[in-house]
């Protein structure tokens, strides 16, 4: 998929953690992801963010949310937003890829993915965003983009 363009302004595919993320420019007051999350891949440890909410929006299939210490399934069509400083994480529990967009503001947090999540036009970009070198790397910079990692 690569680079396209979009409304004058340029997207980007990229692989994170198993999941394959667009980002999607929306002017200078948000942004979003589309996202491919295949069969049972998990989400990021759970997570707050700082300075904002976040947006979960089921395009196809299904998709898990946790928010606190409750699960919450979206099906095709459904949205659900974290509120900031909420602990939260996503899951695909199911045999079939979901697709689903995110989304926050202000801007600053899809810059994580920009330049940590492995170019999806490169050899073998999936398996590479599952590496424990390119995990220890995202999870290890989220904080500068705050994304805060919950205690356990």
């Amino acid at each position: 998929m690569g680079t396209t363009r979009s409304n004058g302004a340029r997207t980007k595919t990229v692989w994170m953690m198993g999941h394959r993320v667009t980002l999607i420019p929306c002017g200078d007051r948000y942004f979003a992801l589309d996202i491919t999350t295949p069969p049972g891949v998990p989400g990021p440890p759970p997570h707050y963010h700082e300075d904002s909410d976040e947006l979960f929006h089921v395009l196809e299939g299904s998709l898990e949310i946790r928010s606190g210490d409750e699960w919450l399934r979206l099906e095709k069509g459904e949205s659900f937003t974290v509120s900031q400083g909420a602990v939260h994480t996503f899951r695909n529990p199911t045999d079939a890829d979901v697709r689903w967009l995110t989304g926050w503001s202000p801007l600053g947090f899809q810059e994580w993915f920009g330049r940590y999540g492995v170019d999806a036009q490169e050899p073998d970009a999936r398996n590479r965003s599952v590496s424990e070198e390119v995990i220890g790397r995202a999870v290890g910079a989220c904080a500068g983009f705050g994304m805060v990692i919950a205690d356990a």
